[in-house]
């Protein structure tokens, strides 16, 4: 059926019909144009036309949305498009199925999520880990909307959604922490979304638009180091002694290694077997990713030693599991906390497990180690975070450098006092 559609025939037509527009002029006429009329009474607007070969339908909108005059205009425009060899109906299609947030939150957990903990933690503790990660992921999903396709996501909804869960108050306080390993994950997220999905020949999101996590700046994050001293490593050391299980040998081997917690939980015998006095840890358990051969002194030697008369198995610490490495710490540690009257520091926070291994760093640095060496002991992939031990090794560079100055100064002067000066050779 053929008409010529003004406002009054379309406001009176009735259905089921296909009303093909035919147009007073040549300048009104648009080829394809013409309105539905469904069997409800509903009415559109389309225009068909033909692209290799195939005849396509493509709609532009509902009447009274669309005014009659409004939908020929918008027809007209789209016909020049076609006529260049473009598809609406095609493009349509294509946006109603392009991937949402929530189908990059099911790819990251299916293709990268399994990779971060594979081969470097223990079951239960792959769990958790993973686990965490989700609630952020799921938190990503609700600032930036789960049916938001991803190519709308731009720089301002991801520095907005940095924003607010920075500005957000968590259990501990303000969670600009928190924000920050948020981004770092909806980063990694969005780099997924630049590459094609398995089986698939396009990417998820154009490469011009790229990262948009890219550039959102990070909130400051103030570094948690606190050194114990003498007394309170002497009073950590009796709180062990009062603590039955394996959990207070993995502190030791902490105390006397400066190992990170993790690298001591999962720590095998054959680590300690293929070289007698040093600690051979496998890339997998390592965070820089890289075979970590660390001398051990006598001390950390006596500890295995008496470790391995008594325990069997493969792990130096086995879990309540069998077959299990231990999965916490928190436990002997929160015994050892109290015991030890290990106060909070001058930022109100808690003693922490991981800050026997500060403490191992800043007694080298304390005794004149060079940074480098206590990176090296320490397993640091890059010098700069050695860097916090400086102002400890500045100390006895200071005495150092005042014994050379007594001498120099008082060179060729009667009475002047005889310091010696020891060379590390």
């Amino acid at each position: 059926m053929a008409e010529r559609l003004t406002s009054k025939f379309v406001q009176t037509v009735n259905g089921p019909a296909l009303v093909w527009d035919s147009a007073d002029s040549a300048a009104d006429s648009v080829k394809g144009f013409g309105l539905r009329v469904h069997a409800g009474g509903a009415k559109s607007f389309f225009i068909n036309y033909r692209l290799d070969g195939r005849e396509r339908r493509h709609t532009i909108g509902s009447y009274p949305t669309w005014s009659v005059a409004a939908a020929r205009a918008e027809a007209k425009e789209l016909r020049k498009r076609i006529d260049r060899g473009e598809d609406p109906a095609g493009e349509r299609r294509e946006r109603r199925t392009a991937p949402t947030v929530q189908d990059l939150i099911d790819r990251y957990i299916d293709e990268h999520l399994p990779t971060k903990t594979a081969g470097k933690h223990s079951a239960k503790i792959a769990e958790q880990r993973s686990n965490d990660e989700k609630k952020m992921l799921e938190e990503i999903g609700e600032h930036l909307g789960k049916h938001t396709k991803i190519a709308d996501i731009h720089g301002g909804d991801i520095k907005d959604m940095h924003r607010k869960i920075s500005e957000s108050i968590g259990r501990n306080g303000p969670r600009a922490v928190r924000a920050n390993r948020i981004l770092a994950i909806a980063s990694k997220m969005f780099s997924l979304s630049l590459m094609p999905k398995a089986g698939e020949d396009r990417p998820w999101r154009n490469a011009v638009d790229g990262n948009p996590c890219k550039g959102v700046a990070r909130n400051p994050e103030e570094e948690r180091e606190r050194f114990f001293s003498e007394d309170e490593l002497a009073r950590i050391a009796d709180a062990l002694a009062d603590y039955p299980g394996v959990a207070p040998d993995c502190v030791r081997l902490i105390m006397l290694t400066g190992a990170r917690p993790i690298e001591a939980m999962l720590a095998r015998w054959e680590q300690f077997d293929k070289e007698p006095g040093y600690w051979i840890k496998p890339s997998a358990h390592t965070k820089q990713r890289k075979t970590h051969k660390l001398p051990l002194n006598p001390p950390a030697i006596e500890l295995i030693e008496r470790l391995r008369k008594k325990r069997n198995g493969e792990w130096v610490f086995p879990g309540a599991k069998p077959g299990e490495p231990l999965a916490a710490l928190w436990h002997v540690w929160h015994f050892v906390r109290k015991r030890a009257q290990l106060g909070k520091d001058e930022h109100d926070r808690e003693a922490r497990v991981y800050d026997l291994r500060h403490t191992f760093g800043s007694v080298g640095a304390g005794g004149g180690l060079n940074l480098p060496i206590i990176g090296r002991l320490l397993g640091h992939t890059q010098a700069r975070t050695t860097q916090r031990y400086a102002h400890i090794a500045d100390d006895p560079l200071r005495e150092a450098a005042e014994k050379i100055g007594t001498v120099i100064a008082g060179a060729g002067k009667p009475g002047a006092k005889v310091v010696a000066i020891k060379g590390q050779g």
